[in-house]
């Protein structure tokens, strides 16, 4: 595909999100799309096949391997903090594409038209090592295998992100998730967000 179609594809998907953000997605048509992208529905269809098609595209291009930087990593103090900073960033990616979005993502991976999973397991080997480093310094208590803990801090961030879609937004998404991983893991009370850290984590 030529470069300015490449720019045409983004130009239409950042103006997709920016109406589903604000009416939700049932609520925004092709022409509506248009409208904030400035285009004619001519260009729209060259490009995608509706609405699905866009948060299609959309998932396609969510770069897997680039959620977080290598500065980043470095920087945390610790392997769980390694771990909490890449579940973080799906946590923020997620309240930046809005409930909506989301929900509509979540549908389209149950009638297999994409696979939202995918994007979350791909981190899995990371998770995994970055586990058994944390048990090997007491930082998680659990002693379960970390082949299956570290997926599951995977599943449990899907799950709080499927329970705040639910409840439209109203749900300290950010603070439940970071309260149940800690729990999941036994996390060494050292290691845990303070009430004051939970209060504010959703602000």
């Amino acid at each position: 595909m030529s470069g300015a179609n490449t720019d045409l594809q983004s130009q239409i998907a950042d103006a997709a999100v920016r109406c589903f953000r604000s009416l939700g997605y049932e609520n925004i048509s092709v022409n509506d799309i248009c409208k904030e992208a400035g285009i004619a529905r001519s260009s729209f269809y060259r490009m995608f096949s509706g609405k699905k098609d866009v948060i299609a595209y959309l998932f396609e291009h969510t770069d897997k391997n680039q959620i977080v930087t290598v500065e980043e990593l470095l920087s945390a103090e610790n392997d769980f903090d390694r771990m909490w900073i890449i579940g973080d960033r799906y946590i923020s990616l997620s309240k930046e594409l809005g409930v909506e979005f989301n929900a509509a993502m979540m549908s389209m991976t149950a009638a297999g038209e994409i696979d939202l999973l995918s994007l979350g397991h791909s981190v899995d080997s990371w998770f995994i090592r970055l586990t058994r480093n944390c048990q090997k310094t007491g930082i998680i208590r659990s002693m379960e295998p970390p082949e299956l803990l570290g997926p599951l801090f995977v599943d449990l961030t899907y799950q709080m992100i499927y329970t705040w879609c639910s409840k439209k937004g109203n749900f300290p998404l950010r603070a439940r998730a970071r309260q149940v991983t800690e729990m999941l893991a036994d996390l060494d009370p050292a290691y845990r967000w303070t009430p004051e850290q939970l209060a504010n984590a959703d602000k």
